[in-house]
């Protein structure tokens, strides 16, 4: 952990919002966000009908720039990257507009292309979730960029000049969305669609989306959903509920929808024609589902500002543990990588799960953060990482994932007592999962009781399973006291969990 640290700045111009983010980095590729701020811009709407933006206009964001550049100043920024998107880059006196806010802020401000914008969600994507193939759909206010990827490979992408923002200004009647308002935007996002064969052409992929559009919905249905995890990263809107609010938004008042648990009072009016574009291109491209990303163009300018390598679909989940170890944990590398490798072995032996794939990935985390709320407090560290796992969770992870991981943790802190799993049962995990994550949180106990000095006393061990008795022999370099200690705790959850009888034994040879 001797990666040196300093601080980044990202400031995205977009159309509907301008926003800035800092984030501390390390030499080694790993980030977290320490600063953020939003300012509502609608630069959409400071659009005349020449198709330029006027110079009260453009001196309008110049307070908004000059502030966020100075909050970049007081984190010690040593790089930042401001980006431009649709409503700068479409307008027709761009350049102006980029030269007057460069000359009154002292920021190089960089306009970024529809292909340049498509390629940076992209690869904030690809680091945040570990999708293999997909459609990418970025629903901003000046426009939606679609892009196609398979194989975490890029293949087609496009800038369509529709967004929330411009189509509300150009669509919404004065009484609000008619019958007659809402098909003429969805014939004109068909009429879009169709210049684009590869659009059509793969049917039954996911659909990732991104943007305030595609979050507010997340948000929206989890409260009516009354669902119990707080993010919207990686939350699924199903067919039917895409259906749903597609039907619901445009037929009630701007009123009725600023009376919506969850929706911003910001968007209530141009959430309208940003669930009609979402809900065509959804239909069009036949697409399995909308999995809603949390990374995206700020997260792929920072990885482009940084250099980092796009990661392998399954190297995804282990860079963000990896990260979340590199700045809050204080727990030694060498004794979570030694629990991790005996909660391995042990699993190996029992053979016993339904799904092995499954139950690797979560015990593997669990290993390795199931101490990271000792950061906060060490004392009932075991409850820091419950509700840290919850509230700021690994982006790689399903929510399932999630709550099967925080709630491991849970189980193990009180012995083999668990009493949160029944919040979660309805709305994410399965019948099946009450049994596993007593199963896992066992095994992960009996693997931390092996180590509990965390000096690594006992070096290896050889497990033997005969009937319903498991046997471990350990080597040792040292006499492990404490060990056997937690062992004899942790043999008794190990043996109610999975109903074998532990057993263990030292090697005599293995301490001379």
């Amino acid at each position: 952990m001797n990666d040196t640290r300093s601080t980044v700045g990202i400031i995205d111009i977009g159309s509907n919002s301008i926003r800035v983010v800092v984030y501390e980095v390390t030499s080694s590729g790993h980030y977290r966000v320490i600063h953020e701020s939003k300012e509502s811009a609608r630069l959409s709407e400071k659009i005349g009908a020449d198709g330029k933006m006027d110079h009260e206009g453009i001196l309008s964001i110049v307070p908004v720039l000059s502030e966020f550049k100075n909050i970049c100043k007081a984190y010690e920024c040593g790089k930042i990257r401001v980006a431009a998107t649709a409503a700068i880059r479409n307008a027709a006196n761009a350049a102006e507009i980029v030269d007057i806010l460069d000359k009154h802020t002292g920021l190089e401000i960089e306009v970024l292309t529809g292909v340049g914008e498509a390629f940076y969600g992209f690869l904030g994507v690809a680091h945040g979730i570990g999708a293999v193939n997909g459609f990418i759909i970025d629903i901003g206010g000046g426009s939606t960029e679609i892009t196609l990827f398979r194989n975490r490979e890029l293949l087609h992408s496009v800038s369509l000049p529709f967004g929330a923002v411009n189509s509300n200004y150009k669509f919404a009647t004065r009484s609000g969305w008619t019958l007659e308002s809402s098909m003429a935007l969805i014939r004109e996002i068909q009429d879009q669609l169709r210049q684009y064969d590869w659009i059509s052409d793969h049917p039954e992929l996911p659909l990732i989306g991104l943007g305030g559009t595609i979050r507010s919905l997340g948000k929206l249905d989890q409260r009516r959903c009354k669902y119990p995890l707080p993010m919207t990263h990686h939350y699924v809107l199903e067919e039917g509920t895409v259906n749903y609010y597609a039907d619901l938004l445009p037929s009630i008042s701007v009123d009725q929808r600023r009376r919506l648990p969850g929706l911003s009072k910001s968007r209530v009016d141009i959430i309208v024609p940003g669930v009609l574009i979402l809900h065509t291109i959804f239909r069009y491209i036949k697409a399995e589902y909308c999995l809603i990303s949390g990374t995206g163009l700020r997260e792929g300018l920072l990885h482009d500002v940084m250099k980092t390598t796009l990661p392998e679909a399954t190297e995804v989940v282990e860079r963000q543990v990896r990260s979340l170890l590199s700045f809050q944990s204080t727990a030694s590398l060498r004794h979570l990588n030694h629990v991790n490798e005996l909660c391995m072995k042990l699993l190996d032996q029992l053979k016993a799960l339904e799904d092995e794939r499954l139950a690797r990935r979560i015990l593997h985390v669990s290993a390795m953060l199931y101490k990271i709320g000792a950061s906060l407090w060490y004392h009932q560290y075991e409850k820091h990482t419950f509700y840290w796992l919850l509230n700021a969770p690994l982006g790689g992870l399903t929510h399932r994932e999630i709550v099967l991981i925080a709630l491991i943790a849970e189980y193990r802190a009180k012995n083999g007592k668990q009493s949160s799993a029944g919040v979660y049962q309805k709305s994410i995990l399965k019948d099946q999962d009450t049994k596993l994550i007593a199963q896992l949180a066992a095994l992960l106990q009996v693997a931390v009781s092996l180590d509990a000095s965390e000096t690594q006393s006992i070096t290896s061990i050889e497990a033997d399973k005969e009937n319903r008795t498991l046997t471990l022999k350990f080597n040792c370099r040292s006499q492990p006291f404490i060990e056997l200690r937690e062992l004899d705790a942790a043999a008794k959850v190990f043996q109610k969990a999975w109903d074998i009888k532990l057993k263990w034994e030292i090697q005599t040879s293995s301490m001379y």
